[in-house]
């Protein structure tokens, strides 16, 4: 994809950090954006500063561990738009702490969102993507830690380094 202007971007993870900065810098290009994040403050401030570039900017507050919200904010993304040409999956979260410490649910809440949300946003997104006929994008945002391990890091080194499986493979499919 050479251009933005006229496409439509899902971002998850948008309220803030790259999410925020992504969004900006997409609407400045004419690109209309649909967002989502759990932080329904951070949300607003980002659609506003979305907004002032003259694009159409949907907001949807969700947890991208939640499949079902997933999938229904891809439809209304669709409904809304009327086409959907890429998703960037870049909600996540962090975790600290020594794999001693760390407790089951503590893995399985960064699973949920860093690897589970990466999962249900390519899903969701694809078919749409797809549907659009013409080139579209899915980036799943991982970090350096998806590279290389770290100590006191093993709940994100796990699930940035599945993201990146994950994606390596998607991107052989597609």
């Amino acid at each position: 994809m050479k251009y933005f202007n006229g496409k439509v971007a899902a971002i998850t993870g948008a309220a803030s950090g790259i999410g925020r900065a992504l969004a900006i810098e997409l609407s400045s290009y004419g690109c209309h954006l649909a967002l989502s994040d759990v932080d329904e403050t951070g949300l607003a401030e980002t659609a506003v500063s979305a907004q002032s570039n003259n694009v159409k900017v949907t907001t949807t507050v969700i947890n991208v561990a939640d499949r079902q919200a997933v999938y229904d904010w891809a439809d209304k993304t669709v409904k809304d738009h009327g086409k959907v040409n890429l998703i960037f999956n870049n909600a996540g979260v962090a975790l600290g702490g020594t794999v001693e410490q760390t407790s089951y649910e503590d893995y399985e809440w960064i699973m949920n969102v860093n690897l589970w949300g990466v999962i249900y946003g390519t899903k969701a997104f694809l078919p749409h993507i797809k549907h659009a006929g013409e080139p579209g994008h899915i980036v799943n945002v991982s970090s350096i830690f998806g590279l290389f391990s770290q100590p006191t890091q093993s709940g994100y080194n796990l699930s940035t380094f599945a993201v990146r499986g994950f994606t390596e493979s998607l991107r052989q499919e597609l």
